[in-house]
C-alpha cells in the first residue's frame, strides 16, 4: 500500500509548501494583522477620548459627546477583536459526529 504524498501548493515565484505549512503561515499572518488592528483601534479610542476631554474643558459639549460616542464605538471594535483572538487561542474541541 502506497502512502499518498502530502498536498502541496506552489506560489507564483515557485516556492512549494505543504498544506499544513501554508495554513500555519497564513494563520500567523492573520494573528499579526489582528494584533496590529487591535493596537491601532485602541490608540484611536484613546485619541478621541482625549479629544472629548478637551471638548468638555473648552465648553464644547456637543463635540465632546460626539467624540465620546466614537471612543465607545472604537472600544467595542477592540473588544470584538480581542474576543476573536482569545477564541483562536483556546478553540473548542471538534464536535464528534454521532
Amino acid at each position: 500500500m502506497r502512502i499518498p504524498d502530502p498536498l502541496r501548493f506552489r506560489c507564483q515565484v515557485g516556492h512549494a509548501y505543504t498544506a499544513d505549512a501554508l495554513a500555519s503561515e497564513q494563520e500567523g499572518r492573520v494573528d499579526e494583522a489582528l494584533r496590529v488592528a487591535l493596537r491601532i483601534i485602541e490608540e484611536r479610542a484613546e485619541l478621541v477620548h482625549r479629544m472629548a476631554e478637551d471638548g468638555r474643558q473648552s465648553g464644547r459639549v456637543a463635540v465632546a459627546r460626539m467624540y465620546d460616542a466614537r471612543a465607545a464605538e472604537y472600544r467595542e471594535y477592540a473588544d470584538m477583536i480581542r474576543r476573536v483572538m482569545l477564541r483562536s487561542l483556546d478553540p473548542e474541541p471538534p464536535k464528534s459526529e454521532s
